[in-house]
């Protein structure tokens, strides 16, 4: 005999579930807006991975460029070098006669150095015979390669 506590009766899907599980279970079942939230952290990711793969990009340009630009100022400083070695011996150290022409957007500096006939290589010209041709080629004002050459009186 019951002491006027009537047993609960549940009816439909939740039968049988505790409270807490019942809860639960209509959290589940109530999925409005979660696909807007999918869609929004979907897109963000997408965003994300867009940006990474542009500044891979960039950076893989940027050292594109660079390599170019050494590739065409060691051809030049080679070439330059080359035209120098086969021009005759100038005391002066005046080479410019036998300049290649620059290739557009690059520079040239030559400097010419003579042995003092002892131990050093001094900027004044005399008459040991032999010099030192430092040639460098420069882009946006830094220098992108070097190359030294000797050259003797015969």
């Amino acid at each position: 005999m019951h002491l006027g506590v009537r047993p609960r009766v549940e009816v439909g899907r939740d039968a049988g579930l505790r409270p807490l599980t019942r809860h639960a279970a209509r959290l589940h079942r109530d999925e409005r807006g979660v696909g807007l939230v999918e869609a929004l952290v979907s897109s963000a990711l997408l965003g994300i991975a867009l940006v990474a793969l542009m500044a891979s990009l960039s950076t893989f340009a940027l050292a594109s460029r660079q390599a170019e630009d050494r590739a065409v100022g060691q051809a030049f400083v080679r070439a330059q070098a080359a035209r120098i070695a086969a021009a005759p011996y100038r005391a002066d150290g005046d080479y410019s006669a036998y300049y290649e022409t620059v290739p557009s957007g690059f520079g040239r500096g030559v400097t010419v150095t003579w042995w003092d006939g002892a131990s050093a290589w001094t900027g004044t010209q005399n008459g040991n015979g032999l010099q030192r041709v430092a040639l460098s080629v420069t882009r946006n004002g830094s220098t992108i390669t070097s190359l030294e050459l000797a050259k003797a009186q015969r």
